[in-house]
């Protein structure tokens, strides 16, 4: 009787080792499947080559675009009825100078040196980059009086003024709905003519040749005179002598 009840306590002394060994593996089994990293799926070698393809393409992609710099627009605020540098710039990409905007007067055009021609004062300026909707070239003359003023449309460069006196002060200024540009040294400018020595000269040359060819025509006529009478006093003579 005691020998059975041995037996049974040895039964279940081995009964509870083997489970807390079979939990136990269970367990280490789980947590090492757990910790273990997963494995790419069967296409993960297309999955990858994929993204490095994709991958290098945009770098590439991302690379020409970098190498491509950004240049000034072929813009000349000097020249007349040309394309905007907006226009140009959504067309070529290019880069314009910055703008001051509407609401803010313009700054002072700048003048170039004054010309003529046949018809008057060539009056010749860079545009400012401002905002401008029109400009306005004016004259003042030598008593500080401003005598007239003409306006000229915001594509325009040039404007040619008649019956410019010596001496007098032009100037150019940018209008926009904000105002006017100021009066400063770069949009303003004295006329003095041109070779005004050479013009002289040659006014003075021109008036000495017609006081030239008067006196030979004068000097002419009184030769001819002298001659004319010289033959008609030796005629009364030659007929004495018959």
């Amino acid at each position: 009787m005691l020998g059975c009840g041995r037996l049974v306590i040895l039964f279940l002394l081995i009964k509870f080792l083997n489970l807390s060994f079979v939990s136990s593996t269970s367990s280490s089994s789980s947590s090492n499947n757990a910790t273990r990293p997963r494995s790419p799926p069967s296409g993960g070698g297309d999955y990858y080559s994929e993204y490095e393809d994709t991958a290098t393409e945009s770098s590439s992609s991302s690379s020409t675009v970098s190498e491509v710099p950004n240049s000034y627009c072929d813009y000349d605020l000097c020249v007349e009825y040309q394309k905007t540098c907006q226009e140009l710039a959504e067309a070529t990409g290019c880069l314009c100078p910055g703008l001051s905007g509407p609401f803010i007067p313009p700054s002072p055009p700048r003048l170039l040196p004054l010309t003529q021609d046949g018809k008057g004062v060539v009056v010749h300026w860079c545009a400012p980059t401002s905002i401008v909707t029109h400009y306005i070239v004016w004259v003042k003359g030598n008593d500080k009086v401003k005598k007239r003023e003409i306006k000229v449309e915001k594509n325009k460069r040039k404007a040619v003024l008649k019956d410019v006196e010596v001496g007098a002060n032009i100037c150019v200024k940018a209008v926009n709905k904000a105002g006017d540009s100021t009066e400063d040294n770069q949009a303003c400018a004295t006329f003095e003519p041109e070779n005004s020595d050479s013009g002289f000269a040659l006014k003075m040359g021109i008036i000495g040749g017609v006081v030239g060819l008067i006196l030979l025509l004068i000097l002419a006529l009184l030769l001819w005179r002298h001659k004319s009478r010289q033959k008609s006093t030796a005629q009364p003579e030659t007929g004495g002598v018959l």
